[in-house]
C-alpha cells in the first residue's frame, strides 16, 4: 500500500509546478517536501520529475501517475464541496481574494449586495483578503479562496470566469472645475480644452506595475498628449479621492466612479461608451459548479457591474 501522504505531496508539487511553490502551500520546509518526494520515487521505482532548465516538468511516469492522483484528490475535494453546499448559509465562510489593481469601494458593494441577499440569521461569512494577481490564483488553485475579483484573465485550466464586466473608461474631473463646453466631441483634445485649465491639468495615474496605466499610457501616446503626472498610486481609490478632491485629473472606469457622479463630486468626460474598455473578472475553480454561495455571489458582482456602469 503506498503511502497517502507521500501521494498527496506529489500531487500538490505537480500542481503548484514545483518544490518552492508546493512546500509553501502545504506549509512544510523545502528540504523535507524533496525528501518525502524522494521516498515515493524510491517506492515506486520511477523517475516522477525531470529537470528542464530551471524548472521541474512531469517524466512520462510522473503524468501518468499523476492522472491518478488528480482523480483520487478531486473525488476528496467533491466530496468537500458536497458536505460544504448542503450545510446552512450560516455555517459556511465565503473566502474572497481581491487584486491589487481592484478598487476596494467597488467590491465593498458587491460584498454588501450579497450579504443583503441573505437574512440576518442565515446570512454566510465572509473574509476578503488582497494580494498580486498570481498569488491569489495560486491560492484559488489550492482552493484556499473561493473567488477572486481581479482585472485579468486567466488561461488556468483549474480556473474558471465566473462573470465579466466590462465597462467604459472615461476622463474623470472633479464638479468643482467648470467646463467652457459640454465635450460631446469623443477626441480627447475636444474634451480638455472644454475643461478650464485642463490644458495645463495635473494627472493621476495609477502604478505602473499595472496593467491599467498600461492602457493610459498607449491611449495618451496615441492620441499624442502630453501629460504632467504629479500622483502615482497603487491604491485606486486614492485616485477617486484625489480627483473629487480637485486635484487634477484621471483616467478612471466609471464602475470605480458611480457613488461619487451620484453624488456630483466627479464629473465623468467622454463618449458613452468610454475611450476604450476596462475588463473586471470574477475567478472560481472549475469543480465549484453548483456552490449555491459563489452562485450568489456572482449575481451580486454582476448586478454591481451592471449598475453602476451607468453613467
Amino acid at each position: 500500500m503506498y503511502n497517502f501522504n507521500h501521494l498527496y505531496y506529489f500531487y500538490v508539487t505537480a500542481k503548484a509546478g514545483g518544490v518552492i511553490q508546493a512546500a509553501k502551500h502545504l506549509r512544510i520546509s523545502q528540504p523535507s517536501l524533496s525528501s518525502q518526494l524522494k521516498v515515493l520515487e524510491n517506492s515506486l521505482s520511477v523517475k516522477l520529475f525531470k529537470r528542464v532548465g530551471r524548472n521541474n516538468h512531469l517524466t512520462e511516469e510522473g503524468s501518468t501517475i499523476f492522472g491518478y492522483c488528480r482523480r483520487m484528490f478531486e473525488i476528496s475535494e467533491e466530496m468537500t464541496d458536497s458536505i460544504s453546499n448542503r450545510l446552512p448559509s450560516a455555517a459556511r465562510r465565503l473566502h474572497v481574494g481581491v487584486s491589487e489593481e481592484v478598487d476596494r469601494p467597488f467590491v465593498v458593494e458587491v460584498v454588501s449586495r450579497f450579504l443583503k441577499e441573505h437574512g440576518l440569521e442565515k446570512r454566510p461569512k465572509i473574509s476578503v483578503v488582497s494580494g498580486h494577481h498570481e498569488q491569489l490564483l495560486e491560492r484559488l488553485r489550492f482552493r484556499e479562496l473561493d473567488v477572486i475579483v481581479t482585472a485579468a484573465p486567466t488561461s488556468d485550466p483549474d480556473l474558471e470566469s465566473l462573470a465579466r464586466a466590462e465597462v467604459p473608461v472615461v476622463l474623470a474631473c472633479s464638479t468643482k472645475w467648470k467646463l467652457n463646453t459640454y465635450p460631446r466631441n469623443p477626441k480627447l483634445s475636444f474634451a480638455l480644452s472644454a475643461i478650464r485649465g485642463g490644458d495645463t491639468a495635473q494627472w493621476l495615474v495609477p502604478s505602473s506595475r499595472y496593467r491599467f496605466r498600461s492602457e493610459i499610457d498607449r491611449f495618451l501616446e496615441k492620441n499624442g498628449i502630453k501629460t504632467r503626472i504629479t500622483f502615482e498610486s497603487d491604491v485606486m481609490a486614492s485616485l477617486v479621492r484625489s480627483v473629487a478632491d480637485g486635484v487634477g485629473l484621471a483616467f478612471l472606469p466609471v464602475l470605480y466612479l458611480a457613488r461619487e457622479i451620484r453624488e456630483k463630486s466627479i464629473r465623468a468626460i467622454g463618449p458613452k461608451d468610454g475611450y476604450w474598455r476596462y475588463g473586471v473578472w470574477l475567478v472560481g475553480h472549475s469543480q465549484s459548479h453548483g456552490d449555491h454561495l459563489i452562485q450568489s455571489f456572482s449575481k451580486a458582482f454582476q448586478t454591481i457591474c451592471r449598475t453602476q456602469s451607468d453613467m
